[in-house]
């Protein structure tokens, strides 16, 4: 069964955040990130990231950080692909 992931953004103003760390601030299990997506940055001056979870952990970490301008999200994350033929 595949479990659909959602895009997180998570601030760490400390520097670029490893995956364990990224876990850590949204509340889940290190086990419940996409390691294949891993940490990207999106702005290193405000220490803003993006991670990849799995929906149910995200749905069942503690929402005790509703309002954290530490982690917000979730985000969809569609699939981008052409519409009709590619060009030769």
């Amino acid at each position: 069964m595949s479990r659909d992931m959602v895009l997180m953004t998570i601030a760490c103003p400390e520097g670029a955040p490893g995956l364990d760390r990224a876990a850590e601030l949204l509340g889940v299990p290190a086990a419940e990130m996409d390691r294949s997506f891993g940490v990207v940055v999106l702005d290193p001056k405000k220490g803003l990231y993006a991670v990849q979870v799995h929906e149910t952990a995200i749905k069942e970490r503690p929402t005790a950080d509703a309002g954290s301008e530490t982690v917000k999200g979730p985000f969809s994350n569609p699939r981008i692909a052409p519409f009709g033929p590619t060009r030769k």
